[in-house]
């Protein structure tokens, strides 16, 4: 009998403990973050929100995991997007919200970093830049210019090449130039990103070249566009079919390089219908990342937005864009 007294009572204190214990336990969990543990949010004036006529009454929203209209783009495209910009609403998607290798389309993310600082007046188109060492870029068939150490060339020169050519060590010369260092222009590219709200992309790198943890969506891809359209240089450069650049090598003399688009209908490769014009893009290409296109255009007087990453050849990737033409109709 005595026993039994016992092990009741031990029974009782064990529950007693318990609840104390988890009551104790919540109350302290809590208050177990302070201030100064938390990390500080940077929120640009500019930060969309999901709030009624905010984010979406500027850019399309794509549900997460629903494809639209993929069909003829899920055999051989690793992301499609299609969208129209006057309604905001998508007519393709298709592994938009995915994360894939940009290649070159990251050099857009570069040009509007490299802009904000000509727009903040920190930097000038006319600033002339001396390269004090050569530039390495190893990766086999990337695009480099003639730029060496001692040779001498100027913001705006840079950015054509960069953006028409997809020159990589010009990415890397105007990196240094801007941020001081490569690793400090990709954090600059970062907060850019997600300040206009390309919120699942990262950038190790500004050129694009492969790295496993440099990644974009094709979605993201499609809000840098809209960014790209602020900037009139951007624009300009965007619109051009050929254009000489200069520079000068180390004794001062000055040498032309003519270059045409990396964009095959603006360099005439594939025809571009009549009633279209482009008016924003950028390719790029990896082996890893496929071919890529991403392209404002007008059609009939209408604004559309398209990118396209795919996994077969550059011929593929063109009938894809013109699918993606067609489709608007």
């Amino acid at each position: 009998m005595g026993r039994a007294v016992i092990y009741y009572i031990l029974l009782i204190l064990l529950a007693v403990g318990s609840v104390t214990f988890f009551v104790r336990k919540n109350i302290n969990y809590s208050n177990a973050y302070e201030d100064s543990t938390v990390n500080e949010v940077l929120v640009s004036s500019k930060l969309h929100t999901f709030e009624p006529g905010g984010y979406q009454s500027e850019y399309a929203v794509i549900p997460a995991g629903v494809d639209i209209s993929q069909d003829q783009f899920d055999d051989d495209t690793y992301a499609t997007l299609l969208i129209d910009n006057e309604t905001h609403n998508p007519i393709v998607s298709y592994n938009s919200l995915r994360r894939i290798y940009p290649a070159s389309t990251t050099k857009l993310m570069t040009a509007l970093v490299v802009c904000d600082a000509l727009y903040a007046g920190k930097i000038s188109l006319d600033d002339e830049i001396t390269l004090t060492h050569d530039t390495t870029i190893s990766e086999e068939g990337a695009l480099v210019s003639q730029m060496k150490a001692g040779y001498t060339i100027t913001v705006r020169n840079l950015l054509y090449g960069l953006l028409m050519k997809s020159y990589n060590d010009f990415a890397m010369i105007l990196a240094e130039y801007v941020g001081g260092d490569v690793n400090t222009f990709c954090d600059m590219m970062n907060t850019k990103a997600y300040q206009i709200g390309a919120t699942g992309s990262h950038f190790c790198n500004p050129h694009g070249l492969h790295d496993d943890n440099h990644y974009i969506t094709a979605y993201d891809m499609y809000i840098i566009l809209q960014e790209a359209e602020k900037y009139e240089i951007i624009r300009e450069i965007d619109s051009y079919d050929t254009f000489t650049y200069t520079y000068k090598d180390s004794e001062g003399v000055e040498w032309k390089d003519d270059i045409t688009p990396t964009n095959q209908f603006l360099a005439g490769t594939y025809k571009l219908p009549s009633n279209i014009t482009i008016d924003s893009w950028k390719t790029g290409t990896t082996k890893l990342a496929g071919n890529i296109l991403a392209m404002n255009v007008t059609i009939d007087g209408k604004s559309y937005s398209l990118f396209v990453a795919d996994s077969v050849s550059p011929d593929d990737l063109y009938d894809k864009i013109g699918i993606l033409f067609n489709l608007t109709k």
